[in-house]
C-alpha cells in the first residue's frame, strides 16, 4: 500500500457543562486530547466525532474549528 502524500489527523478539546476537559490515556501513561487520522473521503468534523468516540465512548458535536495546521517536512522513506 502507498504512502499518502499528505496525513490528515483532527484533535479536539471535550468539555462538559462544569468546565472540565477530556484527556485519554495514551499506552505509555502519558494524557492527550482526543484525535486521529482522517480517513480517506471523511470531512475533518466527523472524523473528530468518531476518533472521540473510540478513544472515550462519547458521543459529542463540533460547536467550534479553532485552526487547520500544516507540517510540510519530507517524506524520509522514499
Amino acid at each position: 500500500m502507498p504512502f499518502p502524500t499528505h496525513i490528515v489527523s483532527a484533535g479536539g478539546f471535550v468539555e462538559d457543562g462544569e468546565g472540565n476537559i477530556l484527556l485519554v490515556k495514551t499506552r505509555d501513561g502519558g494524557w492527550v486530547y482526543p484525535g486521529g487520522q482522517v480517513e480517506v473521503g471523511e470531512n475533518l468534523m466527523d472524523a473528530l466525532v468518531r476518533e472521540i468516540k473510540e478513544e472515550s465512548g462519547i458521543d459529542t458535536a463540533i460547536n467550534y474549528l479553532i485552526g487547520i495546521y500544516s507540517n510540510t517536512g519530507i517524506f524520509k522513506w522514499v
